[in-house]
């Protein structure tokens, strides 16, 4: 519910300039190459703006995007963390190995510090599906097998936006592109072992492997805009984004559990692919 919340909120920020919302701007000048627009009477050819040579830095803007999440390195299943044991012959399992494909929606704003640079501040949600049961190695000879369940987190990043000047495009009239770094904080739901099998015997129907957490997050980002209306751009950017390690939950994977030390991630690495929707102001 969530994501289609914040889904609907990125592609409603275009449908603000066709409704003609956000008051009477039909007579605005707008440069996309400058950042800068002057505002002129309606009918009258003179500029009524009060900023200085009539040029005004279109300041604040409503983003939101809609997009995939593709994990790509680290492991989130840590053999290499275990307790040393003949006995044991445990696999780390990766991030894209343990989830499908992610779904991550953003919604905030951003500020013109300059008419290249932002400053952008945008909430954030992200979810992903189990890819099913993964093969965790052996105990004593027998298979051990077990399903981690579903991520989800939500939180907030600070980021400055550097754009380059703009370039005409082969199919699009203007195509600004830019780089962005990014900040922030998220929350990671907990995440436990479900339907773990030893042999043919069940175990703990469900193990706690990760704890709720705070975790810090870093972007770094490329994309590209273009104006699709006179208040509006709509754009595609990609990167990669590093997630810090989750908090291991020991309820039952303590220091003298034979699963003790597979819950020891230390990140996430992830390229999003979002299309993204900006309204200014």
């Amino acid at each position: 519910m969530r994501i289609l919340m914040l889904g609907a909120a990125a592609v409603a920020l275009s449908g603000c300039s066709f409704l003609g919302l956000g008051g009477n701007k039909a007579t605005t000048k707008y440069n996309n190459s400058t950042g800068y627009y002057s505002q002129q009477a309606a009918h009258k050819p003179v500029t009524t703006s009060k900023c200085h040579t009539g040029n005004c830095l279109a300041r604040w803007n409503l983003e939101g995007g809609i997009g995939a999440s593709f994990p790509v390195g680290n492991n989130v299943i840590t053999a290499s963390r275990t307790n040393p044991n003949p006995n044991n012959d445990f696999n780390s399992v990766s991030f894209s190995e343990a989830y499908n494909t992610g779904v991550r929606a953003e919604l905030g704003g951003s500020y013109a510090l300059a008419p290249n640079t932002k400053i952008t501040l945008l909430g954030h949600y992200e979810e992903a599906s189990s890819d099913g049961v993964q093969d965790l190695g052996t105990i004593g000879g027998q298979a051990l097998s077990g399903e981690l369940t579903g991520y989800q987190a939500y939180g907030a990043e600070l980021g400055l936006r550097q754009y380059f000047r703009p370039v005409n495009g082969v199919i699009l009239k203007s195509v600004r592109p830019y780089v962005e770094a990014r900040a922030g904080v998220s929350h990671v739901d907990d995440i436990a072992l479900r339907d773990t099998q030893l042999g043919d015997t069940a175990l703990n129907p469900n193990i706690g492997f990760y704890e709720d957490s705070w975790v810090p997050t870093a972007a770094g980002l490329i994309g590209i805009e273009t104006p699709v209306a006179k208040y509006t751009t709509i754009g595609l950017e990609t990167g990669l984004r590093y997630q810090g390690g989750l908090k291991s939950d020991t309820s039952v994977l303590g220091a003298g559990s034979q699963l003790g030390g597979l819950n020891n991630s230390n990140g996430r690495l992830s390229i999003p692919l979002t299309l993204r929707g900006r309204y200014r102001f």
